[in-house]
């Protein structure tokens, strides 16, 4: 049984005649028709033989060839910029579909913000879970919308070189002004074979690449040795760090030259990253918050550290509550709550769980984004209470179990005091003596603050032999 139609089935065709056909610069056009008419023949054929009764639907051509792609092609790349850089996500409707409208509206929303740049088809794009179609339907849009005004750069990483070369090339056919390339992940090559797979790579493309480096995800570590190695090739121009390490952004700017740019990955250190030495950020943050860290990145580019701290201290909270869970699941659904788009998210990854809400809603709120919620008191968003935790904090595991109690309840903490006191090592019996956290604890209400409490001492009066005391501090008198 044919399960598809013409028009989806040519595509497909095109697509794979244009991958495999190693298509660069130029595209036999003629060629590609000659396939055109050939398939649509051959389709029709079988059509009419399996379904004599019926007569075949007049052919429409699917999106992604009305759009015709190639016509692109030859447009020169936008240099690689400085500054802010989108990890934009692939919106969709709550049945999963992908919502091409309102990638549009977000691609105008970030063009009047002032984001620098645009990376589609990322980790935060879905870019695992869309079909070829759909990678080529977002492709086209970006094109559409911010095409020549800020620079696209296209996610094409895959576990594979040749599909990776494949994946490129399709970007380039598609105008992307570069390729964000991820280390192959799950199968955790040497730093001999990421040479040679980034080198293969660059050979066979002629697009501007950005490695990126994300071992938290991937599983292996691209050495600076190996990143530096790479960084001559004349194709490869950029490495996204997420590796979480500041470190090196100064040795890599020292050896790499100034040409060669350097993006932070990580929001919560992107600014610090861009003081020491780096370009700009790939940012998460920068969905929700585009004119925001578009101010961030001005001015620690302009080695302004004051300014910089300045304009990003309303951004921390959303530096560390968009990964509550998997990215990009707390962003889409912020991207939500802020109206922006559907929540709308595809398996294996699901909408954000609700105990993350009320966190996620205060980092909005925080960085003026939403309306705050009345009577929050925090600098959080949220009100607080202050706790004095006592006992064999680490003999039993008290303080992990009583830290992990608050984070999965959907709170946050911050320690006010401690003190550790070891165990005396000199007596016959080793005498266990007790330490202290005073903990500021957060919620998102009253109740939430209740909940953790009455946790907590749960967890206090069952560990019996951490001998631990749980007593609440009163509030000053106003």
């Amino acid at each position: 049984m044919i399960r598809s139609t013409f028009a989806s089935e040519v595509a497909r065709e095109v697509w794979r005649a244009v991958c495999e056909g190693g298509a660069d610069e130029h595209v036999d056009l003629a060629s590609l028709a000659a396939k055109y008419i050939m398939i649509t023949t051959s389709l029709a054929l079988l059509l009419a033989f399996q379904r004599p009764a019926v007569l075949p639907r007049p052919f429409a051509p699917s999106p992604l060839l009305r759009r015709s792609p190639l016509r692109v092609s030859m447009v020169a790349p936008m240099p690689l910029p400085a500054g802010s850089l989108v990890a934009l996500v692939t919106p969709m409707t709550e049945s999963g579909a992908v919502d091409i409208p309102t990638l549009r509206e977000l691609l105008q929303w970030h063009k009047a913000e002032g984001t620098d740049g645009v990376v589609i088809l990322g980790t935060t794009g879905e870019a695992s879970v869309l079909s070829a179609e759909e990678r080529g339907e977002v492709m086209a849009a970006a094109r559409e919308e911010v095409g020549g005004v800020m620079p696209i750069i296209v996610g094409t990483g895959t576990i594979s070189t040749q599909a990776t070369i494949a994946a490129t090339k399709q970007a380039k056919l598609f105008g992307a002004d570069a390729a964000l390339i991820v280390t192959p992940y799950y199968v955790k090559p040497t730093q001999g074979g990421l040479l040679n797979h980034f080198t293969q790579i660059a050979d066979a493309v002629e697009l501007p690449i950005v490695l990126y480096n994300v071992p938290g995800r991937t599983g292996v570590d691209m050495s600076i040795e190996t990143t530096v190695a790479l960084s001559r090739h004349p194709m490869i121009q950029g490495l996204k760090d997420a590796t979480g390490d500041n470190g090196r952004a100064a040795p890599l700017r020292a050896v790499c030259g100034d040409d060669f740019r350097l993006y932070s990955g990580e929001d919560g250190m992107a600014r610090d990253y861009v003081l020491q030495g780096g370009d700009g950020a790939i940012s998460v943050t920068a969905n929700v918050a585009p004119a925001g860290v578009a101010k961030v990145m001005a001015a620690a580019n302009a080695r302004d550290r004051s300014a910089a701290e300045a304009a990003d201290a309303p951004l921390q909270a959303l530096h560390r509550d968009l990964f509550c869970e998997a990215n990009p699941i707390p962003v889409k659904w912020a991207l939500a709550k802020m109206g922006r788009m559907q929540g709308g998210i595809r398996s294996p990854l699901a909408p954000l769980g609700i105990d993350f809400h009320g966190r996620v809603e205060a980092a909005l709120s925080n960085a003026k984004l939403i309306a705050g919620a009345a009577g929050a008191s925090s600098s959080f968003g949220w009100p607080s209470r202050q706790l004095l935790l006592q006992g064999h904090l680490f003999d039993q595991g008290l303080i992990n179990q009583a830290l992990e109690i608050i984070e999965k309840r959907g709170g946050d903490f911050e320690i006010v005091s401690f003190s550790a006191t070891p165990n005396d090592q000199r007596t016959e019996f080793n005498f266990r003596r007790t330490s202290s956290i005073t903990l500021k604890i957060f919620g998102v209400d009253g109740a939430a603050l209740d909940d953790i409490t009455a946790r907590l001492q749960s967890l206090v009066d069952v560990l019996e032999s951490a001998e631990g005391v749980l007593t609440t501090i009163p509030e000053p008198a106003a």
